[in-house]
């Protein structure tokens, strides 16, 4: 049963992750306006989707969800103070081109990241699935 569930949550990465990288690559070739336009986009995403997790967190009646979703809020207070902090520097910067290298180092920081939070969650999932192996394992050795 595990299995599935995961392996659907891993698709779903997948999809996202490819999702980002035809971003990045569009994001490339894009005039500003439409740099732009998508940017709009995908910040309306990220807090709908924000917003969607914040509420299947609070709507879990697993007692394990609340120590999640109480770490989510921390991280997501952290993110945000650490934004403000990096948005107050960079904006202090009077040479725009330093300006627009700070913000190009910001976003790779932050798809590294990135891929780090996926490899621990692609870690989380191992775990979870070499757990319930086990369990049947020991299932089929008492019974």
């Amino acid at each position: 049963m595990a299995h599935g569930i995961l392996a659907v949550k891993l698709c779903e990465l997948e999809d996202q992750l490819t999702g980002l990288s035809s971003r990045i690559h569009l994001s490339e070739t894009a005039g500003h306006d439409r740099l732009r336009r998508e940017i709009e986009t995908l910040s309306r995403e990220y807090v709908e989707a924000d917003l969607t997790l914040q509420k299947r967190l609070q709507r879990s009646r697993a007692e394990i969800v609340s120590v999640l979703a109480d770490a989510y809020d921390q991280v997501g207070r952290i993110l945000h103070g650490a934004r403000d902090e990096l948005e107050r520097q960079t904006s202090a910067c009077s040479d725009s081109d330093v300006a627009a290298e700070e913000k190009i180092l910001l976003a790779e920081y932050g798809l590294d990241f990135a891929m780090q939070a996926a490899n621990r969650a692609l870690l989380l999932a191992m775990q979870a699935m070499d757990a319930q192996l086990t369990q049947q394992e020991q299932e089929r050795r008492t019974s």
